[in-house]
């Protein structure tokens, strides 16, 4: 063989081999794509109550964000079933509900399993830890610095469902279910299931009908009033299964005054107005004048005894040719039993605007009115 048939043939198969490598290399490539499982970041379709109708946040409202803990399967040599947690938020951005709207995505693998668990609004402070079982059996959720009352509505998640982006109808999650395993082709959403924390209080008033025929009354602002200490404690210990059960709430603070208003009237808002329309109405709870806002009353320390509130309420007096009479102000002692102030009780108050006295017998009994509890 001449030297120059020699060059060539190494040349060959220098050039054979390359192609080889490369093909080799290539494939490899393929097929490591091929075992990495698919990841996606987790999303929230729907927000359901375990006493309210089916709801989707709206807004970008801090009130409705969701702080959540991904418990994800870390296997370790001394423990195969380990999980780890990773902390996240549902936040409302670009017209969706997303955990990429952190600063901690939540993200999922394929045929992974995980536990989902969290609270709700994101800006009560919580710190979780992992029950004996780990976190594949529940969590413990331990809140501190719990307000007295409070126009958030303060909530746990009990119970997630995995659901695909084009689903539709109403949620159907099992309270206490908190795995899941997703599959990713479109199911990267879930539904989320909450019970209430605190108490619920909602707020009516109406008109006395035969009062109505004399003078209307226009509400400017309602407050409600507590003397408990703030900064109360409580720790919920979720379980599979299982929602908040009754959980215990804890104070070593000493009693303070705190005012939540539930409705004052401004530029852009509206008074509300109790008149004859109003109380002529054939449908009785068309004849309510509903706030807005609802109150939550964190559950008391005690276990028996009486709960106390104070709602005041100011409001001007108008008579029938429409000229203001005068401001006045109402205080309504409110006293329920312990026993009803619990984690999603709900109390409603009808407050009832009447004349001083059962017949009124001068202008001055008409233009200072009594609001009484009750209908």
């Amino acid at each position: 063989m001449t030297e120059k048939m020699t060059y060539r043939w190494l040349w060959s198969c220098l050039v054979a081999g390359g192609l080889l490598l490369l093909s080799g290399c290539s494939a490899s490539s393929s097929d490591d794509d091929l075992q990495q499982p698919e990841q996606v970041a987790l999303q929230l379709r729907a927000v359901t109550r375990t006493d309210d109708a089916f709801t989707i946040p709206g807004g970008d409202n801090p009130a409705s964000s969701v702080r959540l803990f991904l418990a994800t399967l870390t296997p370790t040599n001394e423990n195969p079933n380990n999980y780890s947690l990773t902390e996240g938020s549902f936040s409302y951005k670009n017209s969706q509900w997303s955990s990429t709207n952190s600063l901690n995505p939540l993200i999922v693998k394929e045929e992974t399993p995980y536990y989902l668990y969290g609270y709700m609004p994101s800006s009560i402070s919580a710190t979780p830890s992992a029950p004996d079982e780990g976190y594949s059996k529940g969590i413990n959720l331990s809140f501190t610095d719990l307000p007295a009352i409070t126009s958030d509505d303060i909530c746990v998640l009990v119970g997630v469902q995995l659901v695909g982006a084009n689903s539709t109808g109403s949620p159907t999650v099992t309270e206490g279910q908190y795995g899941f395993r997703s599959n990713i082709k479109g199911q990267n959403y879930v539904n989320l299931l909450m019970a209430h924390l605190y108490a619920k209080l909602k707020v009516s008033f109406k008109i006395d009908p035969n009062y109505a025929e004399l003078r209307s009354i226009h509400l400017k602002e309602v407050t409600l009033t507590s003397k408990y200490a703030d900064g109360a404690s409580v720790t919920v210990n979720l379980r599979s299964g299982q929602g908040i059960g009754s959980p215990i709430f804890t104070s070593s603070g000493d009693p303070e005054e705190h005012i939540l208003t539930l409705f004052k009237s401004s530029a852009v808002i509206p008074e509300k107005v109790l008149d004859k329309a109003l109380a002529n109405q054939n449908d009785p709870t068309k004849s309510l004048v509903s706030l807005d806002l609802p109150a939550y009353c964190r559950p008391p320390v005690a276990v028996v005894g009486t709960y106390n509130l104070t709602l005041t309420t100011t409001y001007d007096v108008y008579d029938l040719k429409g000229q203001n009479l005068g401001e006045r102000v109402s205080e309504n002692k409110i006293k329920f039993d312990v026993a009803e102030v619990k984690p999603g009780q709900e109390k409603k108050l009808v407050l009832t605007v009447k004349p001083t006295y059962l017949y009124v017998l001068s202008d001055n009994d008409a233009d200072n009115p009594t609001i009484t509890l009750g209908e």
